[in-house]
């Protein structure tokens, strides 16, 4: 520690104090004018370590405005078909499961607004309906509503769902075995029970994921989700021929 240069001794504590809180997520660090009365350094030794902290991605830098400790977000890669739960379990994140509602229902406005496919379905099929709040390290990043099919999955033990993950949970009591999906992804504003829900204000943005499960041709699944574009984020990749 003693032959690293200043600033990076300077960034090292500066990053030590973002990870621990002492500066929170989206807090504004002080100026630079203040935090070099307080390292004792010059303007440009202090520039140094905030560059170094910008290029690791700790904070961000508005002209003019100052330098402000970047959220951390949580990612699902979409270059496979993985569920939340496997994709941050993957990344040694903790997960959290609270059941806000659950119904037995026939229909209701957003299964009203789909075409859904007639060679499974018929006027009088009921679906289960299980909306759940889920968290990542604490920190509540979207509202899941699952559509099931009754016809395929008899019935659903809520309590078990609060700690386990939902297609975990229906593989083993009902050998699903998921052979293709459809993915939607769009901008959305968030109603006021869901900011609530989701700990955000009226600027916050999010974002509508709707996924659409298939085993063998047969719809099974239908999920509706309201993600926390501040805090969550998808990763796909694409490939070129030749």
């Amino acid at each position: 520690m003693k032959d690293m240069p200043l600033y990076k001794t300077i960034y090292e504590d500066l990053r030590q104090k973002i990870e621990n809180g002492t500066y929170s997520e989206n807090a504004a660090l002080p100026s630079e004018r203040v935090l070099c009365q307080m390292y004792h350094v010059s303007r440009s030794t202090m520039r140094s370590a905030l560059d170094e902290l910008y290029r690791n991605n700790y904070i961000v830098k508005l002209h003019g405005g100052g330098n402000f400790v970047k959220p951390k977000m949580f990612e699902r890669k979409m270059t496979k078909f993985n569920s939340f739960a496997d994709s941050l379990k993957a990344q040694h994140i903790s997960i959290k499961n609270q059941i806000i509602d659950y119904e037995l229902i026939s229909t209701d406005k957003y299964l009203d607004s789909l075409t859904l496919p007639q060679s499974n379905f018929t006027d009088n099929i009921r679906w289960h309906k299980l909306t759940r709040l889920r968290s990542a390290e604490d920190v509540p990043l979207m509202i899941e509503t699952n559509y099931l099919p009754q016809w395929r999955f008899y019935e659903i033990d809520t309590n078990v769902l609060r700690d386990t993950s939902l297609y975990a949970y229906l593989r083993k009591n009902y050998n699903m075995v998921i052979t293709d999906a459809n993915e939607l992804l769009s901008p959305q504003l968030p109603n006021k029970h869901e900011r609530t829900l989701l700990q955000i204000t009226g600027h916050t943005p999010c974002m509508l994921d709707e996924l659409f499960c298939y085993e063998k041709g047969n719809l099974i699944a239908i999920h509706h989700t309201i993600v926390r574009g501040d805090k969550f984020r998808f990763q796909s990749s694409s490939y070129v021929n030749g």
